[in-house]
Order: structure tokens, then sequence, then C-alpha cells
């Protein structure tokens, strides 16, 4: 997990909860979610190159995937591979990804960002009951 991450959940979450609106300015994302801009926008390319996101140039971003079919995996993926060329063959460091891979879609097999989205809403009104 690294702040990439977090931030890349923060913007999809962001553009969830505000689907009905055409397209949302990066500058409304990151002052929202108190992200810094440029950081914000890297992340933004990162979504829009898996498919997250879409952008149009003027416009702004908008969720091209709904959460609920955006695995967390995938979203980890996004991050991690965004633009690494594929290999002529497979060696050993893509042979030990692939193995990573495996052995975590089969811990995370059906855990969507929409799922963490409900988790950290379901926890924030459990100690919200705690404190009253």
């Amino acid at each position: 997990m690294n702040k990439t991450l977090a931030y890349g959940l923060a913007c999809l979450h962001y553009l969830d909860e505000h689907r009905s609106e055409k397209w949302a300015r990066v500058s409304e994302i990151a002052k929202f979610q108190n992200l810094p801009l440029a950081y914000c926008n890297k992340v933004l390319q990162a979504l829009i190159h898996a498919g997250f996101v879409y952008s149009q140039k003027g416009k702004g971003y908008r969720l091209g995937k709904k959460l609920d079919n955006i695995s967390v995996w995938n979203l980890m993926e996004a991050f991690t591979f965004n633009s690494a060329p594929e290999p002529k063959k497979k060696g050993v460091s893509i042979k030990l990804y692939d193995t990573l891979k495996e052995e975590v879609d089969h811990w995370l097999i059906g855990l969507s960002v929409s799922d963490i989205v409900e988790i950290m809403k379901a926890e924030k009104e459990r100690k919200r009951g705690n404190t009253r």
C-alpha cells in the first residue's frame, strides 16, 4: 500500500460521489480530497490508462467504470505497471509477479473498490454511534 493507491481510491470515490455531474476538474477533485494538485493529475492519468476514468480536454474527468467493476487488485496494478513494456520472455521477475498476482487474486477475490468505500462508510457510522 502506498500514497498513490490512497490517492487513486480518493479520486475514484470522488468521481463516484459526483457521477451525476457531467465532468469534474482536477482542481475540484484535489481540493475536495485534500490532495496535491500535480500528484492528483498524475494519479488520474494512471486511472485513465487503466480504463477506470475518462477525460475530455477542457471538460475534466468522469468515472469510466462502476466501482463494483474495479477490483482492488486491478487498481493496485494500475499504479504498479502503469506504462511498463511487455517483456519479450518471462524472466524471474515476471514469474515472481505472476505468482504474487495469483496469490493476491485468491485473497482478494470479489473485493471491489465499491466494497472498500462501503467498509469505510460502515466504520465511520460505527464510530459515530460510539461517540453518542
